[in-house]
């Protein structure tokens, strides 16, 4: 099966398999996670960790009818569709083959064990899983018997199910990058909906007049909820005990992005395909598949942040490993230049799909030659970068002061032993360079920037900065949030999309500041059908400057609200993130307090007072991505001055 679509190209193959009550079922799950376990399977190491691909990965699925796997890749440079099918292939052969480590079937028991643990800690996930029995006709006790089937499968019952189930007949679809001739389907008239948000079902009704005890809303307590200690040299370490199970979550977060450094993006990339003097990059992943670890690190504008998840009695070896990583990375020179190559192709890939195109017209339009689309490195300047340089980056980070977070069952004690040990802070840190404030544009009229690309719908952004985050504003952000722009009851989707037809997506947001100091940002996002761009946008800007005020959907709105705050309280493994996030914005611990109280104050006039002040006829930056030529532009023009834009405008060179 091939189509034509311009963007990077794509491969998939699909595979029946088994019905979930198959007696083959968890034989295929334990060959899936073979394949492909997001760290040490055989695409994992084989294709991804060696570069041998772009990216790939495989994911089965098993209904109550027929079971699939799927393997897939994304092609480098100059590498067929064809070539990346066949590397897919070789690695269900070198199960066929039985070329299994004896290691890594124990290993994916403990992940599965551990995901078992994590999951069991959400009330979703709980219910998911009786969904699921339900569903797929499953006894209660089956389910809960299913660790101890995996744990039975063993590397001969995976050998057999990959011959007998996988024998060359596939489906292979091919993504190719070209033009494509879409279908033309004729328009069927829409007649408009009158939207009454009063008017409720006869089941909503009932559901509604049950009695119900409404649940007080708990609150994070200082004293019992978590623990903070700061030290004279820099390291402030967070700790919340987790009560429920042994898997812990650890991170380390320095104040140093690409703001403040460019090269901080591909030296993350790098360092994830690297190994350390004692490990190659294929043995580092199967070190921390046998430990059951999750290692990520990541960079945003003004964060680098380094992330481990596991089991607490493997923590100490976590913890020293994920430093040796940090302190002696070492890569093989043609690591980085194949990074390079696939760096350079994503990019140019980019330059072809619509959401990474309405992203960075997005970004310049708010933010100018600020924007992150044209702060990143140079295509010259990558290929300039050497593995001393990138590695130097990543290992001066934990020079600079720093946060810890660690939630789990060991105590502070035992974890500020262990940081002394494995990480000692002998002499007072670097302060990172100073975190740098982005402000949007603010023109004096609304202004409309186009990019040109041929497509079946117009993709809208209505934005326009607000105030500095200012915490005795948030419950009104909440309600104006609920009423207008979030969720299918909001005004923006039933307005619309529900009584017009005007969009296939449409929702709308205030944004509150990442931090003190930052500015709130008003956000309006449509796509829609290229005829109706005008009428879409059209409509959009007047439900911004003159929302219809409804006391039912305000009522309906507060309430879900103070329904959120009673149920919705911050599990242990949130507490601390949420504990750092107020603590940027400068607010009181726990500030939800304060919000819920001044919710069931609220009244009509406190989200009017808002919608007027914050909202109404402020100048609006609109970006548009679509086919000018099914667009009428004078009529666009109406709206604001229209400024066409290309790619070397909105993306780095």
């Amino acid at each position: 099966v091939e189509i034509s679509f311009e963007a990077e190209e794509f491969v998939l193959l699909a595979f029946r398999t088994v019905k979930r009550s198959h007696k083959d079922a968890e034989a295929l799950q334990m060959l899936d996670m073979i394949l492909d376990n997001a760290t040490a399977g055989l695409i994992n190491l084989n294709l991804n960790q060696r570069q041998r691909v772009r990216h790939a990965g495989a994911t089965q699925m098993q209904l109550n009818d027929h079971g699939v796997q799927y393997l897939y890749g994304i092609p480098k440079d100059g590498q067929t569709l064809e070539e990346v099918e066949q590397l897919l292939l070789e690695q269900l052969e070198i199960i066929k083959r039985g070329k299994i480590e004896d290691w890594l079937i124990p290993a994916i028991i403990n992940d599965f064990k551990k995901n078992e643990k994590a999951a069991l800690e959400s009330n979703v996930s709980r219910v998911s899983l009786m969904r699921r029995a339900w569903l797929g006709y499953q006894s209660w006790d089956d389910a809960l018997e299913y660790i101890t089937r995996m744990e039975r499968i063993t590397k001969k019952d995976v050998v057999r199910v990959a011959r007998k189930h996988f024998q060359g007949d596939y489906v292979a679809g091919f993504r190719r990058d070209a033009s494509h001739s879409p279908m033309v389907v004729e328009k069927p008239p829409i007649t408009p909906v009158e939207i009454d948000p009063t008017r409720q079902s006869a089941f909503a009704v009932e559901v509604l007049a049950r009695p119900v005890e409404p649940i007080e809303p708990v609150f994070v307590d200082p004293q019992k909820d978590f623990q903070m200690i700061g030290d004279e040299n820099g390291v402030t370490v967070y700790h919340a005990p987790n009560p429920i199970n042994d898997i812990f979550t650890f991170s380390i977060a320095v104040e140093f992005g690409s703001h403040q450094d460019n090269m901080i993006a591909p030296a993350v990339q790098l360092l994830e395909k690297s190994g350390t003097e004692r490990f190659s990059a294929e043995d580092l992943q199967k070190e921390w598949y046998k430990l059951g670890t999750n290692f990520g690190i990541g960079a945003g504008n003004n964060q680098t942040t380094i992330t481990l998840s596991g089991l607490d009695e493997n923590f100490e070896a976590s913890l020293a490993l994920l430093m040796e990583v940090l302190r002696t990375p070492a890569t093989p020179p043609e690591t980085l230049e194949e990074l390079k190559r696939i760096i350079l192709v994503q990019r140019a890939d980019a330059k072809k799909q619509a959401e990474s195109i309405s992203s960075a017209l997005i970004q310049f339009n708010r933010y100018g030659e600020d924007s992150y689309f044209l702060r990143m490195l140079p295509d010259a300047a990558i290929m300039e970068l050497t593995v001393e340089q990138l590695h130097g980056l990543t290992r001066k980070l934990l020079d600079y002061k720093h946060t810890v977070s660690y939630t789990g069952s060991l105590s502070m004690d035992r974890v500020l032993a262990l940081l002394r040990q494995y990480n000692p802070v002998d002499a007072p840190l670097a302060d990172p360079p100073p975190y740098r404030y982005l402000k949007a544009r603010r023109p004096d009229q609304t202004e409309v920037y186009l990019f040109d690309k041929e497509m079946a719908q117009s993709h809208i952004r209505i934005e326009f900065g607000g105030v500095e985050y200012d915490e005795a504003l948030v419950p009104a952000i909440e309600l104006f949030n609920d009423y207008f722009g979030v969720g299918m009851a909001a005004v923006v989707f039933q307005e619309l999309r529900e009584a017009r037809g005007l969009a296939y997506v449409a929702g709308a947001r205030y944004l509150t500041g990442y931090r003190a100091g930052d500015e709130n940002l008003m956000i309006g996002v449509i796509q829609t059908q290229t005829d109706k761009t005008l009428e879409a946008a059209d409509a959009f800007i007047a439900l911004l400057d003159r929302m219809p005020v409804s006391p039912e959907r305000f009522a309906a709105a507060r309430e879900a609200i103070i329904n959120q705050y009673r149920t919705g309280k911050i599990g242990f493994r949130g507490i601390l993130d949420a504990v750092q996030a107020w603590k940027r914005l400068e607010a009181p611990i726990d500030p939800r307090a304060q919000r819920y109280a001044a919710v069931r104050n609220s009244d009509l006039a406190t989200l009017v007072g808002f919608f007027e002040e914050h909202i109404a006829g402020k100048p609006k930056l609109i970006s548009l991505v679509g086919e000018k030529a099914r667009i009428d532009l004078d009529a666009l023009a109406h709206i604001g001055p229209v400024r066409e834009v290309g790619l070397d405008d909105i993306f780095v060179k």
